[in-house]
């Protein structure tokens, strides 16, 4: 049977039975969580085998990056290092963990092609493996906050813990959006350059390393980008203050968008990523 004609067969399939397909799906990768966080894990050490350091070439990397690039900008913008540079710091952090999930989705199905043909593994799994990936390295250079915390201590809260529910929201919304942007980039080959030249555009409208008040009399700018309400879950209470209620509902409405946007699209073009990758 073609694949064509295969595809014909799934068009006519109703509703209900494609979004039930879809919650199996989600729901046996889910199932599958010690094979994924393994997986994942080994990747990033096989990525730097027969190094000393392994992984934390990536932790030595970024922190070199935020220490010269905080030292250089607050002088810059006219800022105190003691507090300039755990911002830049968190803002690295938090949006190389957004950017990265974003940027990797695009090639989620398409790189892991022979594996999808060949298992009868839930194609929510690669998804849900992408996304460990991302909070290991995530967790390794959390180390460098930890550092830079030491050298110039912030008065953390309570309001601290709030970074751990505005991180769920990330990674959720990471998930869908990969459900999405995952078969999208495998389909059509021209969006993978895309998103990588969008991100990049994000990253400087985005204020990972200048201070928003610097646009107080613009505020709409910086309210209208959604990546920055999500990098302010993490970082406002890791700087000591509760993240705006603003960010919460632009957030929180955005994923669950999100949710429903990606779930409906998954369901419906679930059967032909395989096809597509």
């Amino acid at each position: 049977m073609s694949s064509s004609t295969i595809l014909e067969v799934h068009s006519h399939i109703g509703w209900p039975r494609m979004l039930a397909q879809a919650a199996a799906d989600i729901g046996g990768g889910l199932q599958r969580w010690r094979t994924w966080t393994f997986l994942s894990s080994h990747e990033l050490r096989r990525q730097y085998q027969r190094s000393v350091l392994g992984p934390f070439w990536l932790t030595i990397n970024m922190g070199i990056l935020v220490g010269a690039l905080g030292w250089f900008y607050s002088g810059v913008f006219g800022q105190d290092i003691e507090s300039f540079l755990p911002h830049v710091t968190l803002g690295f952090m938090v949006f190389g963990l957004i950017s990265g999930i974003i940027n990797d989705s695009c090639a989620v199905f398409s790189g892991s092609a022979a594996s999808i043909r060949q298992s009868q593994l839930p194609l929510s799994f690669y998804v849900f493996k992408l996304i460990c990936r991302h909070v290991i390295a995530f967790a390794h250079n959390f180390s460098i906050y930890v550092v830079v915390w030491l050298f110039f201590p912030i008065d953390l809260g309570w309001s601290a813990f709030l970074a751990i529910p505005g991180l769920a929201l990330i990674l959720l919304a990471g998930f869908f959006a990969a459900l999405i942007i995952g078969p999208l980039s495998a389909r059509f080959r021209d969006i993978p350059p895309i998103i990588g030249s969008l991100m990049q555009i994000f990253f400087f409208l985005t204020p990972v390393f200048w201070n928003a008040d610097a646009l107080s009399d613009r505020a709409y700018f910086v309210n209208a980008n959604p990546f920055y309400h999500y990098l302010e879950l993490v970082r406002a209470p890791l700087m000591g203050s509760a993240p705006a209620t603003l960010s919460w509902v632009v957030a929180g409405g955005l994923t669950a968008v999100l949710a429903v946007a990606a779930f409906i699209f998954f369901a419906r073009y679930r059967s032909q990523i395989a096809y597509w990758a």
